[in-house]
């Protein structure tokens, strides 16, 4: 793999950085009741969400997010549940903060700008998520 972090240390103008992108799942099961909710607490069905994975010694169980929440036009960061997120892709970003965010994170330092490499985690991801098929 290649070291990214050095090449953008190195070149603080890159253009873009390859990203894991997924989206918050429609319809899924909560509570002893099994009930139906659209979303989560935080995100409505479908939002856009940037996956930031720190946790890796866990599995995946929780993972960092970044996206716009329901109640707000600010973007906030929060870790939930990756079961909780479908259609994982990789994407390429432009916008300088996600640059910068990417760069700052371990998994994205381990993986480099290898799309290869995060479409086969990305592939991993989606193999089990919460979604209720109706």
């Amino acid at each position: 793999m290649t070291d990214i972090s050095t090449d953008i240390k190195n070149n603080p103008n890159a253009e873009f950085r390859y990203i894991l992108v997924g989206n918050i799942i429609d319809k899924h099961y909560y509570g002893e009741d099994k009930e139906i909710k659209s979303g989560t607490k935080q995100f409505r069905a479908d939002a856009k969400v940037y996956l930031l994975p720190e946790y890796g010694g866990m599995g995946h169980e929780n993972m960092p997010v970044y996206g716009l929440p329901r109640k707000s036009w600010k973007k906030i960061k929060i870790v939930i549940r990756p079961v909780m997120i479908k259609n994982v892709r990789v994407k390429k970003t432009f916008d300088p903060k996600m640059i910068e965010m990417a760069t700052d994170n371990h998994f994205y330092s381990y993986f480099g700008n290898d799309e290869a490499g995060l479409s086969s985690f990305a592939a991993s991801m989606n193999k089990d998520n919460k979604e209720v098929a109706e």
